[in-house]
């Protein structure tokens, strides 16, 4: 799954540049967004394996962004992570995992792993 193509969507530039060092240093290719609606034209141009979003960003939140890609059938399956600071985020329908911010670089790498196995069918 190494080279498996990431989406990260978030509004903070410093989170998202720092995800995307480290996912590219575990092997992934990966690209940036900084808003929901953004990221929804981009996986609709080029639908990623796996996504990682951050669930409060100002005009579309993650959870919007998570139900406008399941609402779309070529994006439907793909696995969405919610990275979030807040402990008490909601729950929503449709997304793989949540990542509560400051998490590890280890699980961070692990639950990637297991959205990708996820959309390969081999979990």
């Amino acid at each position: 799954m190494a080279g498996s193509y990431l989406l990260v969507v978030d509004d903070d530039p410093g989170i998202s540049a720092l995800l995307l060092m480290v996912l590219e240093r575990g092997g992934w290719q990966a690209r940036v967004s900084h808003d929901g609606a953004e990221a929804l034209e981009i996986a609709r141009a080029e639908p990623p394996d796996a996504l990682l979003v951050d669930m409060w960003m100002p005009g579309m939140n993650g959870a919007q962004l998570v139900r406008e890609l399941g609402a779309e059938p070529a994006l439907a399956q793909v696995p969405v992570i919610i990275t979030t600071g807040d402990s008490r985020a909601p729950d929503v329908p449709g997304i793989f995992a949540t990542l509560t911010k400051p998490f590890r670089i280890p699980a961070l790498y692990r639950t990637v792993r297991a959205a990708l196995k996820h959309r390969q069918g081999k979990c």
